[in-house]
Order: structure tokens, then C-alpha cells, then sequence
């Protein structure tokens, strides 16, 4: 009554066994492959004669200055969207106190500043 039981864990054992023996084969063919992708880009920065600065001149990679986490705190969509809607109330707000006339560089300032932000 249990000898199909028994054969389908026996399967499950020996698959489970090729399955590691190929994740290994997997993962050392993933290893050379890279290795040999950076020995390549290597071989063709030195053919070029370019420094590390051409090179990332040439790929369009610009450094980004790193901050403290503790100094700069990434705003959340909802923290943005709330100071998006602060700046453009201040900017109506001041707008209704001045003579009527539309004060179109305090709302541009305060665009800049989400925008800045954003980015």
C-alpha cells in the first residue's frame, strides 16, 4: 500500500541530489562567466589605453556624493506630496494678499525646491 509512497520519495531524494549537483554546475558556470566578462572589459580598457576617469567619461558614469544617512533623510511620496500641496497653498496664500497680481517666481521657487528634491 505504501510502495508508491515509498518510490516517489525515493525520486523526490534523487532529483533533489541532480537539482544541488546542477545549481553547482550552474553557479561555477556563472562564476567563470563573469570572471571572463571582466578580464574582457579589462583587455579592451587596456587596449585603449584609457584611465578609469576616461573610461567612466566615456560610459557617461558620474560620481554621486555620498551624505551621512543621518543628515539626509530620504522623503517618503506621501512627505512629498504634502509639502508639494504646503508649497502651492503658500504660494495661492500669498498671491490672494498682494495687490491680486499673479506672483509666478514664488510658485516657480517653490516647484524648484520639489523638483530639486525629487531628483
Amino acid at each position: 500500500m505504501f510502495e508508491k509512497l515509498q518510490r516517489i520519495r525515493a525520486e523526490v531524494e534523487r532529483n533533489g541530489k541532480r537539482l544541488e549537483e546542477d545549481q553547482k554546475k550552474y553557479d561555477d558556470s556563472l562564476a567563470r562567466l563573469k570572471a571572463e566578462e571582466a578580464t574582457t572589459v579589462l583587455g579592451v580598457v587596456e587596449i585603449m589605453n584609457l584611465t578609469p576617469e576616461k573610461a567612466a567619461e566615456l560610459l557617461g558614469y558620474h560620481e554621486e556624493t555620498k551624505t551621512s544617512p543621518s543628515k539626509s533623510k530620504k522623503k517618503t511620496p506621501s512627505e512629498k506630496k504634502d509639502e508639494a500641496t504646503k508649497s502651492w497653498s503658500a504660494a495661492d496664500n500669498s498671491s490672494e494678499t498682494t495687490d491680486g497680481s499673479d506672483d509666478q517666481n514664488t510658485t516657480n521657487v517653490g516647484m524648484e525646491d520639489i523638483l530639486n528634491e525629487s531628483y
